[in-house]
C-alpha cells in the first residue's frame, strides 16, 4: 500500500483530501491510470468498496470486492485475500445473503490455516457462529465459538479475543447458563482495560446488566447501562446503542414502569427501520410483545409477535443452517490438528534459525539494533533472539509484564513529553533494580515492560515484582507529573517445560489483566 501511495503522490495527487463521490472518482482514476500492478488495482477497488459501503451504495460494493479478488493470487496475496473475504461476508450479512457470506467465511477458514494466519481463522469462525446467532440456535453457535478455546492463546489481537469472548458469553446468556456466564464476564472485565474499544467495553456492561436483571438486581443493571459510553458513526456502535436501548426497557418493564419502557422501545423501532437489521428487529418484536402483554394489551401483543414471527421466519429461510450442521463442524475439527501443526513449525522454525544464524547474527548486528531508543532497555528484536535461545538450552525463567497504570491520562493531561519523561524513569527505576540480580529488561511496546527472570523461582519473582512495584510507588514524581503520583501493576508467570513463549506470554499477560482488574499498582501471578 505504501508503494502506491508514493505513486499518488508523484502523480501530484492527494489521496486524503478527497471524500464521498469524489473518492469514488478518485479511486477509479488511481486504479486505471496510476496503479501499475494487480495487487495495486486490487486495493484501490478495496478503498473505493468502503466510500461506496460509506455511501449505502451496498451492492456496489460488494461488486467492487469480489473484482479485486479477482486481482490477487494465492499464496502470495494471501494476507490481502483474507481481508476482502472478511470485508465481503460482512457487507454480504447486511445485505442478506447469508448463503454468499458463509462460502466467504468457509473460503476464509480454509486460506488461513493453508497459509498460517491464525487471527483470520478465527475471525471466519466466528463469522460462521455469528450466522447460528441470527439462526437462533445458540447451542450450535456456542459450538462454534468453542472451536477457538484450543488457539486462544495464539490470538495476536486482544480485541479480537475479546470478541469471541463476548459471543460466548452473549450465548451463555441466551441459554441461561448463568454460572458459566458469570465466570467468564470476569474474564471480558479484565481484558477489555487493555482494550482501547469503547463498543466492546459497552458490550461488557451490557451482558452484566443481562445478568443482574436475570438475577432480579435491576438497580445495578441500571447501574451499569449507565456507564456505557461509545462513540456513534458505525454500524456496531448503532447496534449497541439499540441494545442498551431494549435492555434499558426491560429493566423498566421490571420495575413496573411498562409505559414508559413501550415508549422507549417504540422510538427505538422508528430507529431501527433506518438501521433494518433484521436480528436487532426480532428482538425489537419480542420486546414489544413482552412489554404489551405486561401492560394488559394483548391485541397490540399479539401483532408484534405476528410480525416477529415473519421476520424470523424470512431469517430462517435465507440462513443456511443446513450447512451450518455436523459436516461443517466435522470440518474445523480436521483443522485443529493442521493448527497445532502450524504453532508447532513456528516454534520449531524459531528454533533452526536460532541454532543456524545466532552467532553470525550477533556477531554482525550493531548494540543499536537491539536498544529502544527512549529507554536504552532491550526492545522486541532483543526479545525474539533472547527466547529462542532460553528455548534453545531448556533454561528455565520466571516473565514479569510491568503496565504503567492510567497511562493514557499522563499522555492527555500533561503532554506526551511528560509521558516520554515518565517512561524513561520508570525504565531507568528497572534497569537499576534488576541491575545485578540475573534479569533481562525489555521495553515490549508504548507503557509495557518485560522482565526475564532466569533460574527464578515464583516466590523469588513475585518479591522482585513487589520490590520494583514499591519503588515506582514511593519515586518522587512531584518534579515529572505536579501533584499526580504514577503506578504500575505486573502480571508474573513461570515458563513450563515444553512449552512456547507465545502461550508463556499469554499467561503473564492473564495476570496483568487481573492485576489491573483489582484496582492496579500491585502485582498478581498465574
Amino acid at each position: 500500500m505504501e508503494v502506491l501511495l508514493n505513486k499518488i503522490t508523484d502523480s501530484g495527487l492527494d489521496a486524503t483530501s478527497v471524500s464521498g463521490e469524489e473518492a469514488l472518482i478518485f479511486w477509479n482514476h488511481t486504479r486505471q491510470h496510476v496503479a501499475t500492478t494487480a495487487q495495486e488495482k486490487a486495493q484501490c477497488l478495496i478503498i473505493s468498496a468502503e466510500f461506496r459501503s460509506e455511501l449505502k451504495q451496498l451492492q456496489t460494493s460488494i461488486d467492487e470486492l469480489r473484482e479485486a479478488l479477482d486481482y490477487l493470487s494465492l499464496p502470495e496475496d494471501a494476507e490481502l485475500v483474507l481481508e476482502v473475504c472478511h470485508g465481503l461476508a460482512e457487507r454480504l450479512v447486511e445485505n442478506g445473503d447469508f448463503h454468499g457470506a458463509l462460502n466467504q467465511y468457509i473460503s476464509a477458514s480454509t486460506i488461513a490455516v493453508d497459509n498460517g494466519f491464525i487471527d483470520a481463522y478465527v475471525l471466519a469462525v466466528l463469522g460462521m457462529g455469528n450466522l447460528c446467532d441470527a439462526y437462533g440456535d445458540h447451542n450450535r453457535a456456542l459450538r462454534y465459538y468453542q472451536k477457538v478455546d484450543s488457539i486462544d492463546h495464539a490470538i495476536t489481537s486482544r480485541s479480537l479475543r475479546l470478541r469471541y469472548k463476548l459471543y460466548m458469553l452473549a450465548c451463555y446468556i441466551e441459554l441461561n447458563r448463568t454460572t458459566a456466564a458469570t465466570e467468564l464476564i470476569k474474564e471480558c472485565e479484565e481484558l477489555s482495560i487493555l482494550v482501547s474499544d469503547k463498543v466492546l467495553s459497552g458490550q461488557v456492561l451490557l451482558y452484566q446488566a443481562k445478568l443482574y436483571r436475570q438475577n432480579q438486581q435491576i438497580d445495578l443493571a441500571m447501574q451499569c447501562l449507565s456507564n456505557v459510553q461509545y462513540a456513534a458513526g458505525n454500524i456496531h456502535s448503532t447496534w449497541l446503542s439499540n441494545m442498551i436501548r431494549l435492555e434499558i426497557a426491560y429493566c423498566l418493564s421490571e420495575q413496573n414502569k411498562p409505559h414508559i419502557a413501550n415508549w422507549l422501545l417504540e422510538s427505538t423501532r422508528r430507529r431501527v427501520r433506518l438501521y433494518a437489521s433484521p436480528v436487532l428487529s426480532l428482538k425489537l418484536c419480542d420486546s414489544l410483545a413482552a412489554i404489551c402483554t405486561q401492560n394488559n394489551d394483548y391485541q397490540t401483543a399479539l401483532n408484534y409477535e405476528k410480525h416477529a414471527y415473519r421476520i424470523e421466519s424470512d431469517l430462517m429461510k435465507k440462513i443456511p443452517i443446513g450447512e451450518l450442521g455436523a459436516s461443517q463442524l466435522r470440518r474445523l475439527s480436521r483443522f485443529e490438528l493442521q493448527l497445532k501443526l502450524i504453532l508447532s513449525e513456528q516454534e520449531n522454525r524459531e528454533l533452526k534459525e536460532t541454532t543456524e544464524n545466532q552467532k553470525h547474527t550477533v556477531a554482525k548486528l550493531q548494540q543499536d539494533v537491539f536498544t529502544d531508543p527512549l529507554t536504552n532497555l532491550h526492545n522486541r528484536r532483543w526479545l525474539d533472539v533472547k527466547l529462542k535461545d532460553l528455548l534453545l538450552h531448556d533454561d528455565p525463567f520466571a516473565l514479569m509484564v510491568v503496565d504503567i497504570d492510567h497511562f493514557k491520562s499522563i499522555n492527555d493531561e500533561l503532554s506526551h513529553l511528560v509521558g516520554d519523561k515518565a517512561i524513561v524513569n520508570v525504565a531507568h527505576e528497572l534497569s537499576t533494580y534488576f541491575k545485578f540480580r540475573g534479569a533481562s529488561c525489555v521495553r515490549f511496546g508504548g507503557e509495557e515492560f518485560l522482565i526475564i527472570l532466569e533460574r527464578s523461582t515464583l516466590e523469588q519473582a513475585e518479591m522482585h515484582a513487589e520490590n520494583y512495584r514499591e519503588r515506582i510507588y514511593q519515586f518522587g514524581w512531584h518534579d515529572i507529573l505536579g501533584e499526580r503520583g504514577l503506578t504500575v501493576s505486573i502480571g508474573i508467570t513461570l515458563h513450563r517445560e515444553g512449552e512456547n513463549t507465545q502461550r508463556t506470554f499469554y499467561r503473564a499477560d492473564k495476570a496483568l489483566y487481573r492485576a489491573k482488574a483489582n484496582g492496579r499498582n500491585q502485582v498478581c501471578s498465574e
